[in-house]
């Protein structure tokens, strides 16, 4: 996870590891020169330490555990970004947004996916700016292209080491906006429109019915927030199918799913 840490990563088995846009942050009082290797020696020390004494809490045996992980992670994780496949469509030279950095380092990780040792994964970044309250039509423009060209990008990236069949990329959002204007912006609503790009994905086309945008229309429940036609369960539901969820486990995923008749939407092969 490059953008903090979801429920849609963790489970009763995966641990999610949270790091940068860039990649793992480094503990800067390790350096490999001078007295930074004996002073990691001892730190190590005191985590086996406190992990291996009865004495110490739950608490503190989680944390020190916690802390070795991330010492560990921190080094391994870095030295295979570090050797990791140069995208032409993601440079490493030039100015990408932050978004398109974290993307980049995500193409790099699934670009060397054996040598970590991964199988199947998920990613989350994020960007944002979208609760716009004011200056809508000033900012939404530029905040949408950089989610349009974030998208080539990567789907290009994935392209470029034959991986576009096996990653897709999705978007969601926790809110939508509001058709109506609160005189320089819109306000917090229900249903959005979400992209899925990628090879395995039936492109091209809308799934559910594309909204009525007119206010007081029969989607409209009130102040220009729509109702949506499918359910983030779905959604979830049918992406997690084609990860490999069994139709069994994906009230797992979606707990709510038993509530729509339409358990899978179709969109990937």
């Amino acid at each position: 996870m490059l953008a903090g840490q979801t429920y849609f990563q963790a489970s009763e088995i995966a641990k999610p590891y949270v790091m940068g846009a860039t990649g793992p942050t480094q503990f800067a009082a390790f350096p490999t020169t001078g007295a930074g290797p004996l002073r990691r020696q001892s730190f190590e020390s005191v985590l086996t330490a406190t992990m291996g004494s009865s004495s110490n809490t739950m608490y503190e045996r989680a944390y020190a555990s916690v802390q070795q992980r991330a010492a560990q992670f921190a080094d391994r994780v870095s030295t295979a970004i570090a050797s990791g496949y140069s995208f032409n469509a993601l440079p490493n030279t030039g100015t990408l947004s932050s978004l398109q950095q974290q993307l980049r380092t995500v193409a790099k990780i699934v670009s060397v996916r054996q040598s970590l040792g991964l199988s199947r994964q998920i990613f989350f970044v994020s960007t944002g700016g979208f609760d716009q309250h004011d200056d809508l039509v000033r900012d939404q423009p530029g905040l949408l292209a950089n989610i349009s060209s974030s998208v080539k990008m990567f789907h290009d990236s994935m392209r470029e080491i034959g991986m576009e069949n096996n990653v897709t990329l999705f978007t969601h959002s926790d809110f939508g906006r509001t058709l109506t204007s609160n005189g320089d912006g819109s306000d917090h609503a229900w249903g959005g429109i979400q992209l899925v790009a990628g090879g395995a994905v039936r492109g091209g086309r809308f799934y559910g019915a594309y909204p009525l945008l007119e206010t007081n229309g029969a989607w409209d429940v009130g102040g220009g927030r729509i109702i949506p036609t499918v359910s983030a369960d779905q959604y979830a539901a049918t992406l997690a199918s084609w990860f490999g969820v069994g139709d069994a486990d994906l009230v797992k995923v979606a707990p709510s799913i038993n509530n729509f008749a339409a358990r899978n939407l179709g969109f990937m092969v």
